[in-house]
């Protein structure tokens, strides 16, 4: 099929839009399918998670309860409190049975109670300064605690306070990173009294214990704080990434009004699981990987592209067998038409169906017929404007020549000083000038009129002063335009077939000019012979005689405005003709380079 090089055919067209359909149905199938797995995944996996999370809170809480009950032991027991009072009001000088048999008690006691599995040490920081106070492992000075936490201890009320994971020193030289449960040891006899400052000893690894039975990310991290104090974190393989007071800062700010928010650490994002303890106030956040989750919906979103793209090429199918069957009968249009604009003009399509295709085929049909005859009119208009072209062309063969050698003839004769010689030339040259126009169609009212006047000085001339010539015109239509040679052919035959025909060859022609709502008329009176009106409708047919020269006007103006202007004759014997022309009225253009076809 002929196409235009580039242009996209319609059949394609039609075949890219169904599969276009096809694709994004598929995508957007593909993409909603792909939401909602990735949610289900991570509502699954999350559950899983908090599930996890709620069993190792337990665990902690268990743990945490065991150490308090610890310091209860401590704080209830009445030997202890006995041992601690005496200490603190001192053993004197040397030491004595008393003080050995109580610090023997009071080891007994300590390490009974150290017995416990999530037990590391006990430490006691005693008020007076027996020789038993400096043990250093168990026993240690009231002036040997940490200042601040000796502070804080002391405005706690005997409330528990639980020290982050850090790390204490232990004999012989070894050093652990613990979590330390504070407490005052209160004097019985005066509440508001302290014999001692007990610290009981966690080590961190019991919470990695607990966490290590939870189903971890491999790439996250948990962490365990009380009031946005962080106690203790346990980190994957990878958790040398994380900075620990960034992420506590990230988790302070996360939206926990979603179920898992997401906060981003160093470039990747995280879902953040949140899980209370149900012990003085600590929680557990969980940071694992959204990559890590959204991994298996990863692999649904795979499949899903897959489906797609099968979807997509078993459509192509019928995408191309629909599409050629829609356009068929245009394609045929098609096909008939470039033939046509070759020339080949054959004959009329099959019009097959009963929808819009074979509508149009029915209206090409139609207009295949009626081109044809308005081809034929054109070819035929086309050999008259040739005619009128060639005769115009006749006209202006060496123009230049021509003026050349009238204007010679034109001084010769001024210099013999024969002034009728004269005026015939310069009327002569003027007449060629104006009526060749220099190879214009258009020209003005005005100076059609001067190519009038020459021709009526020339023939004055000629006749020794029998003719006269008036013209009525308005001067606001001097500037209009009009198509050349219109008035003067009129003109001469009225000249020659009207007045020359009277018996003593004189008489007045008269050309009145005025407007009629858009157009322009021209009317050409004349005082001659004139004829019957048979011989007036007859003489703008006539091709020889005296109204060859009418017709050829009339073809001209009919040629360049249409069949609604021309040429119309009223005429009576021995009374004269009137000649009416009815011409477009419109402004004159200076140039003159417009075509008359526009």
């Amino acid at each position: 099929m002929g196409m235009n090089k580039g242009r996209i055919g319609l059949r394609t067209k039609l075949m890219c839009s169904y599969l276009a359909l096809i694709v994004l149905a598929t995508a957007l199938i593909g993409y909603f399918s792909y939401l909602n797995a990735t949610r289900i995944v991570e509502e699954q996996i999350g559950e899983t998670y908090k599930q996890a999370l709620r069993q190792a809170a337990i665990n902690i809480t268990y743990r945490l309860e065991e150490i308090e009950n610890v310091s209860e032991q401590i704080l209830m027991n009445p030997q202890l409190q006995a041992i601690l009072k005496r200490e603190r009001s001192g053993y004197g000088d040397t030491p004595t049975v008393e003080m050995l048999a109580d610090f023997r008690v009071l080891m007994d006691i300590i390490r009974n109670l150290e017995n416990n599995r999530n037990l590391f040490r006990i430490r006691l920081y005693v008020s007076g300064d027996s020789l038993y106070s400096n043990e250093q492992n168990n026993i240690f000075r009231m002036e040997d605690l940490d200042p601040e936490w000796k502070r804080q201890v002391s405005e706690s009320g005997g409330r528990l306070l639980w020290r982050s994971t850090y790390e204490q020193e232990y004999l012989p030289w070894n050093r652990y990173k613990v979590v330390s449960l504070y407490r005052n040891v209160i004097d019985w006899s005066d509440l508001n009294s302290a014999l001692a400052v007990v610290a009981i000893d966690m080590k961190e690894e019991v919470f990695n214990d607990v966490f290590e039975q939870v189903n971890f990310s491999e790439n996250g991290a948990l962490f365990v704080y009380n009031d946005d104090k962080r106690i203790t974190s346990v980190t994957s393989s990878a958790g040398a990434v994380f900075d620990e007071s960034d992420v506590m800062r990230e988790i302070r700010q996360a939206e926990r009004s979603a179920d898992m928010p997401i906060v981003r650490y160093k470039g990747t994002d995280y879902f953040t699981i949140f899980q209370q303890v149900e012990y003085a106030g600590w929680e557990i956040a969980a940071l694992v990987p959204v990559h890590e989750i959204r991994a298996k919906s990863y692999v649904i979103g795979e499949y899903t592209g897959y489906v797609g793209i099968l979807v997509v090429l078993l459509a192509t199918v019928p995408a191309v067998l629909l599409s050629n069957r829609l356009t068929q009968g245009l394609r045929t249009l098609v096909h008939h038409m470039q033939e046509f604009k070759k020339g080949n003009y054959g004959g009329p399509i099959r019009v097959t169906g009963n929808d819009e295709i074979s509508g149009l085929q029915a209206q090409y049909n139609s207009m295949i017929l009626r081109i044809s005859e308005l081809v034929d009119t054109v070819y035929e208009m086309g050999l008259r404007k040739q005619a009128a072209e060639l005769a115009a062309l006749e006209s202006q063969i060496k123009p230049h020549f021509l003026y050349n050698t009238l204007d010679t003839m034109k001084w010769m004769a001024v210099k013999i000083k024969a002034e009728p010689i004269v005026t015939l030339v310069d009327s002569l040259s003027k007449f060629f000038r104006l009526g060749l126009n220099r190879g214009q169609e258009l020209t003005s009212v005005a100076k059609e009129l001067q190519h009038v006047q020459a021709f009526m000085n020339i023939q004055d001339i000629r006749y020794a002063g029998k003719l006269r010539c008036y013209f009525e015109v308005d001067s606001g239509l001097l500037s209009c335009r009009m198509t050349k040679l219109i008035l003067q052919p009129i003109v001469e035959n009225a000249v020659l077939h009207g007045i020359q025909q009277k018996e003593d060859a004189s008489g007045t022609i008269r050309i009145r000019i005025f407007p009629d709502r858009d157009h322009l008329v021209f009317d050409v009176i004349d005082d001659g012979v004139g004829i019957s009106r048979a011989q007036a409708d007859r003489l703008l047919q006539d091709d020889r005689g005296r109204g060859y020269g009418l017709r050829n006007v009339n073809q001209r103006i009919r040629l360049y405005y249409g069949e609604s202007y021309g040429l119309e004759c009223h005429s009576k014997p021995a009374a004269g003709t009137v000649i009416r022309i009815r011409l477009p009225k419109a402004p004159y253009e200076r140039d003159g380079r417009e075509s008359l076809y526009q």
